[in-house]
């Protein structure tokens, strides 16, 4: 494996994973959220987003190569990182300010969006212990 691996690996696991929340959040935001509020319905999307972004991050370790689980945590993070970046990019181009994105992440839905997405950082890690 290359030491570029992770690195690939949590790229494609980030940019991948923004791209499936993008949709996840556009069917919550302008569907689920007015029928039953913003915090039910990130209750909502958080574990379907999980489940479907763990075979995404089985997908990117075996693309990549990638079996020891310190390089899977490392990839995870990287695609956290990814994720995150990919995330405030967005709020700025629909006009937010980085105070408005940090503080929607202090609010109860923005923090239980948080923890998924500190999940979401550890899936890679939690795979490649399993299959150890």
């Amino acid at each position: 494996m290359s030491t570029r691996g992770p690195i690939y690996a949590g790229l494609a696991y980030g940019l991948i994973g923004f791209a499936l929340g993008f949709v996840f959040g556009v069917v919550r935001t302008l569907f689920v959220a007015p029928a039953i509020g913003a915090f039910a319905a990130v209750a909502l999307e958080t574990p379907l987003m999980l489940v479907a972004s763990l075979p995404l991050a089985g997908w990117c370790l075996h693309h990549w190569q990638v079996a020891r689980p310190a390089y899977a945590l490392v990839s995870g993070l990287v695609g956290f990182a990814a994720l995150v970046v990919c995330e405030v990019l967005l709020g700025l181009a629909l006009g937010q300010t980085v105070q408005g994105i940090l503080a929607g992440m202090a609010r109860p839905p923005g923090m239980l969006g948080l923890a998924g997405q500190i999940v979401f950082a550890l899936l890679p890690a939690s795979l490649a212990v399993s299959r150890k």
